[in-house]
């Protein structure tokens, strides 16, 4: 989730006043290597925003270019800067419209394989906060992919970075992430102004998390599979706020404040949607982050927990300023400006790197589509600019037809939902395939291939949210 830094400070408060325990939004998903239908790792997030209703996003390419010698990246939204080298490596993001109040290019591949998924917002106790606080041009979501996909060639190395960073200018926010690649997957709680740890995340478990922290004990002195803040123990006791359990630090327990419930009505859905037979209740202090299941994962089964609306539960959805006993917030909610599902697997070349299933607006009525991830250019409709709507925007498009299809008849829900799922089903069926096929051509000649697919399905499935939303004018 992000929080605009240029706000009115009037319209904040009224905003902070309307959401009250929604502010922060996103939720992120992520199964390891052996616990999927097919190998590869999992990861994912909704991109919501709260302080607006409606956010246009695009996605695009950054071509491999040149920096200048001794040139110093600055986040316009908050004054954060940082050093970045000459060489900047070829990658994809979602960035905003509005780069004065924050890049925010959020995920994406770079040309090395390596992927990022930038942020679910999280903020520590009171407590952490009066030992370590953050920093206020410290790095912040709005920077975190762009001063680290472009300059690392692996996932540990994207974890180092980000450790650099946060050790030498500071943290401006607490964050919650994953970078991975071909070989590893890395999620990472960023607590405080200088404190963090990362952890390779184990192949046979999976995790739903909302905005707070879910890590609990850890080997701190694991170095292959823990990168850690030199700190991370020392705070929480001048904090006052160490929990043990079992001899070991308790990291959620020592950091996290209590959850909300907006915060656990997300976490404990999307953990009952993977796994029914969870051991877990809604009035849980805390849910563990590694959860298990003796049924492998598909990238449809998260997709169908990124749009989680609270149907396998006794709860029905909350309103704003509506969350009671009944009424509760879900994991798809009327904040999504986009939602992205990496999948990584072994047997595609590093060039190629996996495939982001991205699905524009809302992903409750709007299609995931397929990108690998070495592509050069992505179709048209990603590329238009503004803050109102356009007709030849697919973030604009696929908005409207969210909005509108709230208010339309079940039966008018039904069969578009179908239709959404009609074409999932058959692109998950073309995947295997198509990497296949891809896996033994060049590198030039993969981009190539990648780049024409891409146009292809942009404009297909941009096609498919178009002719829906010419469908409910009538």
């Amino acid at each position: 989730m992000k929080f605009k830094k240029t706000m009115f400070l009037l319209t904040l408060f009224i905003l902070m006043l309307e959401f009250s325990s929604y502010v922060l939004a996103c939720t992120g998903v992520i199964v390891g290597k052996g616990l999927t239908t097919d190998g590869s790792y999992i990861f994912g997030r909704n991109e919501d925003f709260t302080a607006e209703p409606d956010h246009n996003k695009n996605f695009v390419v950054y071509e491999r270019g040149k920096n200048q010698p001794g040139a110093v990246f600055k986040d316009e939204s908050n004054g954060f800067t940082y050093p970045i080298p000459e060489t900047r490596y070829k990658y994809t993001a979602v960035p905003d419209v509005t780069p004065e109040e924050g890049i925010f290019d959020e995920a994406g591949f770079n040309e090395f394989g390596v992927a990022i998924d930038s942020t679910v917002s999280a903020d520590a106790n009171e407590k952490i906060q009066k030992v370590d606080p953050y920093v206020k041009d410290g790095l912040a979501e709005s920077a975190i992919p762009t001063v680290i996909l472009p300059y690392v060639k692996t996932a540990r190395e994207g974890v180092l970075r980000l450790a650099e960073i946060i050790k030498t200018k500071g943290a401006a926010e607490g964050n919650v992430l994953v970078i991975a690649d071909k070989k590893e997957m890395w999620y990472i709680e960023i607590y405080s102004g200088h404190q963090f740890v990362a952890i390779k995340y184990p192949d046979d478990k999976f995790s739903v998390f909302s905005n707070t922290y879910f890590l609990g004990t850890v080997d701190l002195n694991d170095k292959n599979n823990v990168i850690k803040s030199d700190d991370i123990e020392k705070v929480a006791k001048d904090a006052g706020s160490y929990v043990t359990v079992d001899g070991k630090m308790h990291l959620a327990k020592s950091y996290a404040p209590e959850m909300t419930d907006g915060n656990r009505s997300r976490a404990y859905s999307g953990i009952l949607q993977l796994n029914p037979k969870a051991n877990i209740t809604y009035t849980d202090e805390v849910y563990e982050l590694f959860q298990t299941r003796d049924k492998k994962i598909s990238v449809q089964d998260v997709m169908a927990v990124l749009r989680n609306r609270l149907e396998n539960t006794n709860f029905t959805v909350a309103k704003r300023k509506q969350n009671n006993d009944t009424a509760k917030y879900p994991i798809s909610n009327e904040n999504g400006i986009e939602t992205h599902i990496f999948q990584i697997k072994k047997d595609l070349p590093t060039n190629v790197g996996g495939v982001m299933w991205l699905a524009m607006a809302g992903a409750k009525y709007s299609p995931f589509v397929p990108y690998y991830g070495n592509i050069k250019a992505t179709y048209d409709t990603y590329h238009v600019k503004g803050t109102t709507y356009n007709p030849d925007s697919f973030y604009w498009v696929a908005e409207n037809v969210n909005i509108n299809m709230e208010n339309a008849s079940d039966d008018v829900k039904n069969k578009y939902l179908q239709k959404i799922k009609d074409y999932e089903k058959k692109k998950v069926a073309e995947q295997n395939a198509l990497n296949k096929k891809i896996a033994k051509m060049s590198p030039k000649e993969a981009e190539k291939f990648a780049t024409e697919l891409a146009l292809k399905n942009g404009k297909e499935a941009y096609e498919l949210v178009k002719n829906e939303e010419n469908s409910l004018k009538k």
